[in-house]
């Protein structure tokens, strides 16, 4: 007769014990709302999009829909953000038109709830802001409003940190009886010795009155880095004529490019500039050069200023796996 194990019920007992716990396991549903110590990779065209409970899109993160497909038909990848109300309040996308730089360049844009990019790149340049626009502002340089003088004398003059690509000037100007007025519109760096002329204008008064004309010069800010100083001048002569002449300016602003033609030429960068910029760090903001004004350090709160009690660092790691927010 075969031996029989005197531990055979503790055996039989054991297994049952492990059979019920791996049963009990299996019926345990492991919480997905939190993941600790790894990272989740979407790709292959993939997406991560939150809905409120109404099912209003939140937030989407990867591939957009056929929308939005680049001209040459492949899906476009980005981020998309909206407001519980369903308007749009940030995106990195590009437009499938030509309207914000056409459809093959993103921009980072925030909207407003009519649909208006509010604060945007400039896509067609890639340099500096496209919205919103920012003012010039124009100082007048000659107590004289009237000009009787045959050379150009300096009406106008602004500076400003170059930050959109594009500037727009409009001019308001007028002659006495029988005289000319001339008119010209010019920029420079500030770390330039010489104006460039961006365009002129002129109007001519019969003998016994008076003429005016209103005038816009756009052009783009060639050779400006982002936030590099620029000046802009006006300039206004009696060109013929002995009534006088008179320039007024109505106004100016920077501004995104409206098309190719509106890119402006890059900045230089030589050895020589590097040099000189670095040269003259100690006296200026860091890392900008002489043509930037000064930048203040940051400011420093004073000791003990917003310093918190020592707490004892926790010494019990986290443990892997995923887990509820509420434990």
């Amino acid at each position: 007769m075969a031996a029989i194990p005197q531990d055979l019920l503790d055996r039989i007992r054991a297994l049952e014990r492990e059979v019920r716990t791996l049963t009990g396991r299996a019926n345990i549903r492991p919480a997905l709302n939190e993941i600790t110590n790894g990272k989740v990779k979407i790709a292959e065209g993939g997406s991560l999009e939150v809905y409120s409970p109404s099912g209003v899109g939140l937030f989407g993160v990867g591939q957009f829909g056929p929308f939005y497909n680049h001209p040459d038909g492949t899906p476009q990848q980005g981020i998309a953000m909206q407001r519980e109300d369903g308007t749009t309040a940030f995106t990195i996308r590009a437009n499938p038109t030509a309207q914000t730089g056409g459809a093959m360049t993103q921009a980072i844009s925030l909207w407003d709830r009519n649909g208006h990019i509010v604060i945007g790149d400039d896509t067609t340049s890639g340099r500096g802001i496209g919205s919103p626009a920012l003012p010039l502002p124009f100082q007048r340089l000659n107590t004289d409003i009237v000009i009787t003088s045959s050379s150009f004398v300096g009406c106008w003059f602004a500076g400003v940190q170059a930050h959109n690509p594009v500037a727009s000037i409009q001019l308001e100007f007028g002659a006495g009886g029988g005289s000319t007025c001339e008119v010209q519109v010019q920029y420079r760096l500030s770390s330039e010795a010489n104006w460039s002329n961006m365009g002129t204008g002129s109007v001519t008064a019969p003998a016994n009155d008076v003429a005016w004309k209103s005038q816009w010069w756009s052009f783009p800010l060639d050779r400006a880095d982002f936030e590099q100083l620029v000046y802009f001048r006006v300039q206004a002569r009696q060109k013929s004529g002995t009534s006088g002449v008179i320039c007024n300016c109505l106004g100016g602003f920077t501004r995104r490019t409206y098309g190719p033609n509106e890119t402006p030429d890059p900045p230089a960068t030589t050895l020589a500039a590097r040099a000189f910029a670095a040269e003259a760090a100690p006296e200026v903001g860091p890392g900008y050069g002489l043509d930037y004004p000064f930048q203040p350090p940051p400011h420093e709160p004073a000791a003990g200023q917003f310093e918190r009690e020592p707490t004892a660092p926790d010494t019990k790691p986290a443990e892997p796996g995923l887990r509820t927010l509420d434990e």
